[in-house]
């Protein structure tokens, strides 16, 4: 199943009355356009215009002009979040990630715009290292703050097989539990932030066995 087949599985929020585009084929303009370097509602638009009639078709579209910038905006202010992400994440994991691939738990604030006006937002993402994939996130208050998200990330994504890694902030009991019993393996630092954890790790590895 290709992306555009995939898009399709979002449900639409939209009353039937009006609709003048398939959801699909706008969520997947919109991917084209920002692949392309689209930043901006605006950018977004004004890229499906210029593609002219062929990608418009290609695409799904059922009129003879793709949307316009309050579309956009209207179909993205509404959108389900979490059921784009679970067939995204289907998509991702069934076309693009090897069985096996490693995983890596880390945290990224994303930038605002507008200064205050619309602050960045810091998500914890399940990152497929090979292929280079994001295949779950969850938001977290902020920097540092990211247990809960981590705990939450692991539980979205097929674990059977692969290899979690993640920063020493996240070497906690939850996490590993939630990895293992997801049938998935950890392999976490331990630093200076959980002492006795570290002091343990020490003696049990100490080259004269003390």
């Amino acid at each position: 199943m290709g992306l555009r087949e995939a898009l399709d599985q979002v449900p639409d929020h939209r009353k039937s009355q009006g609709r003048r585009h398939p959801l699909g084929a706008v969520l997947s303009l919109a991917v084209c356009a920002m692949l392309c370097g689209a930043r901006s509602l605006y950018a977004i638009s004004q890229w499906g215009r210029d593609q002219g009639v062929t990608t418009e078709q290609l695409l799904g579209f059922s009129r003879g002009q793709t949307p316009c910038v309050a579309t956009f905006h209207r179909v993205f202010k509404d959108l389900d979040v979490a059921a784009f992400e679970a067939v995204l994440r289907e998509w991702l994991v069934n076309s693009g990630v090897e069985l096996g691939e490693a995983l890596s738990l880390d945290g990224k604030t994303l930038r605002g715009i507008h200064g205050e006006e619309i602050p960045g937002v810091h998500l914890v993402s399940a990152y497929a290292v090979r292929c280079g994939a994001v295949l779950a996130q969850a938001a977290t208050p902020g920097k540092g703050q990211e247990l809960e998200a981590a705990k939450e990330v692991p539980g979205l994504v097929p674990l059977q097989g692969r290899v979690v890694v993640a920063d020493a902030l996240l070497t906690q009991h939850e996490v590993c539990r939630q990895i293992v019993a997801g049938g998935g393996d950890c392999l976490l630092p331990v630093k200076g932030n959980q002492p006795a954890l570290y002091q343990d790790l020490a003696e049990a590895f100490s080259p004269n066995g003390s």
